[in-house]
């Protein structure tokens, strides 16, 4: 979610690359989020270890399918004052494991931005200010969902441009959230975006690191990603 400077990567950021095995290696099963999540995730964003914002993934059934809404608000002080804000909104619609509809809104410093794509039997019409054109069917930048683990070109919520990703396995780790700790597979991810991220053995996002340009380190540690009847909320 950060893009620029202490830009929070929704999307993922600039994060230290390594080799490792290939995706194709190690597949995370594909879940009903309800079943992995429940009807909520919640994420601490933390830059060097002080605590800048949040990230909320709420699910909700509706006629038309599932929704998936997205947001994302972080603030850095410098000096007493908001020396960076940004707020991040997105809104999916899946149908039958299909993605129908993005999207999503921007606020950073002041600046907007607004991606639309919805899809059609061909593939997807996607609209933002850098103009509208259409692809064939592509997932967007949202971590929550294990496919995007495939890589290839993936649609940047925050842009509304393609990013081109690839991931590397780079094996199991011990993940610290707010209720605990538990072992998860670590990826990164390499091309147009980079970063660190982390799913269980059900195929659930976890954690997120990333380095931004100027250095700083920017952790999600997980408060509720675990649904509702196994890792908790502590408050």
């Amino acid at each position: 979610m950060l893009r620029q400077g202490v830009r929070v990567a929704v999307v993922g950021a600039s994060a230290l690359f390594a080799s490792g095995t290939a995706i194709a290696d190690v597949p995370l099963p594909a879940r009903d989020p309800f079943q992995l999540y429940g009807n909520e995730i919640l994420f601490d964003v933390e830059r060097d270890g002080e605590l800048i914002g949040q990230h909320i993934v709420t699910f909700t059934r509706t006629t038309e399918g599932v929704r998936v809404d997205s947001r994302a608000d972080v603030e850095v002080d410098l000096l007493f004052l908001s020396a960076y804000r940004l707020r991040h909104q997105a809104h999916e619609l899946w149908s039958d494991g299909e993605l129908k509809s993005v999207e999503a809104s921007t606020n950073e410093n002041g600046d907007y931005t607004h991606v639309q794509a919805v899809r059609d039997a061909a593939g997807m019409v996607i609209s933002s200010s850098e103009g509208t054109f259409k692809v064939p069917a592509i997932l967007p930048t949202s971590h929550w969902n294990a496919a995007l683990l495939k890589g290839g070109p993936l649609l940047n919520t925050l842009t509304g441009k393609l990013s081109d990703v690839r991931v590397f396995y780079q094996g199991f780790d011990t993940v610290t959230t707010r209720g605990g700790s538990l072992r998860a597979r670590r990826y990164l991810y390499s091309g147009d975006l980079n970063g660190e991220i982390w799913f269980d053995d059900e195929g659930r996002w976890v954690k997120l690191r990333f380095r931004t340009k100027d250095g700083s380190i920017i952790n999600y540690v997980c408060r509720r990603c675990q649904g509702p009847t196994t890792l908790t909320e502590v408050e």
